[in-house]
């Protein structure tokens, strides 16, 4: 909901298989930009989980807190072996 703070948790997996190599990329093992369909108002999280070193994941646990309600266009950044990747996803916030 809109305004509150909630856990998100992203499940990372290649071919069916879980990622557990996730490598720091800024500091930590994943970054999430997420835009507002309407308004274009931002939010960036990281996620709660210590960096120890090239092993993390599969899953990220997130402090998520989405100021409006609505459509937000959410882009998860992260590393393994080397190459950073993006993925692009809308969640629907009420």
């Amino acid at each position: 909901m809109a305004g509150m703070a909630h856990q998100l948790t992203v499940a990372f997996a290649k071919d069916g298989q879980p990622v557990t190599d996730l490598q720091p990329y800024l500091d930590t093992y994943a970054h999430i930009s997420a835009f507002h369909e309407g308004d274009q108002a931002f939010a960036h999280l990281h996620p709660e989980t210590t960096v120890n070193g090239d092993h993390g994941g599969p899953n990220l646990t997130f402090h998520a807190e989405l100021a409006k309600p609505g459509n937000w266009r959410v882009y998860l950044q992260f590393q393994t072996a080397g190459q950073l990747h993006t993925a692009a996803l809308t969640l629907h916030v009420n």
